[in-house]
């Protein structure tokens, strides 16, 4: 664009000549104008990759915000279900989908404040792109704590469903086959879940029943 600027004071001049300029002069006006038309092919070429590499991360920041919504909701029907010993976790959870939160809004302020300067030169648009593979990057490292978060929620609910487990002390006239009857569940149920290989149990004994 700085050079469209300059060729601009020479057309303006060559113009200025009026009737008398030259066969000479006019071929080079005729010159300096296919240059400026080549000049200006260059930026619209170099406006319409940055439109869309703009239009590529936007893209991007849509699926991420779904995704913290989808954790977001997660984490809020954990809380619902009352686990206290999980409570302090599941803040920690908060806490670290607030930061990526941050970091999100300041990517869509960045990219903003270079939308606003794209029209510049064909240097900003070489910038913009070096910018957008640092946000690439960025996002990466996000997906990756977004996993993260994702294993430790997971971690969380296999921890809930254990605390359903309670337990039984093995009395006199006990078996195995009476216990699973009593409490509406099978025997390999509860020596998978006790880590037995035998039926045999003994007073006093305590199991873990599903």
């Amino acid at each position: 664009m700085k050079k469209l600027l300059l060729f601009l004071p020479a057309l303006i001049f060559t113009g200025c000549g009026g009737v008398g300029s030259s066969k000479g002069d006019k071929h080079q006006m005729e010159l300096s104008l296919h240059k400026v038309r080549t000049e200006v092919e260059d930026v619209k070429h170099d406006l319409n990759t940055y439109e869309i590499e703009h239009h590529v991360i936007e893209g991007k920041l849509i699926d991420q915000e779904q995704t913290i919504a989808s954790l977001r909701h997660q984490v809020a029907e954990l809380k619902s279900g009352k686990l206290d010993s999980f409570v302090q976790e599941l803040q920690n959870l908060d806490k670290k989908l607030h930061q990526i939160a941050k970091k999100q809004d300041k990517i869509v302020t960045d990219i903003r404040q270079l939308s606003s300067h794209a029209n510049d030169t064909t240097t900003a648009l070489a910038q913009y792109k070096d910018k957008i593979a640092q946000f690439e990057k960025a996002i990466q490292g996000q997906n990756l704590q977004l996993s993260e978060i994702q294993k430790i929620k997971d971690g969380i609910t296999k921890l809930a469903e254990a605390e359903s487990v309670k337990s039984y002390t093995v009395k006199a006239g006990d078996s195995l086959e009476k216990i699973a009857r009593d409490h509406h569940t099978s025997v390999d149920k509860i020596k998978k879940i006790n880590g037995m290989t035998s039926d045999l149990i003994v007073v006093d004994q305590q199991l873990a029943l599903p």
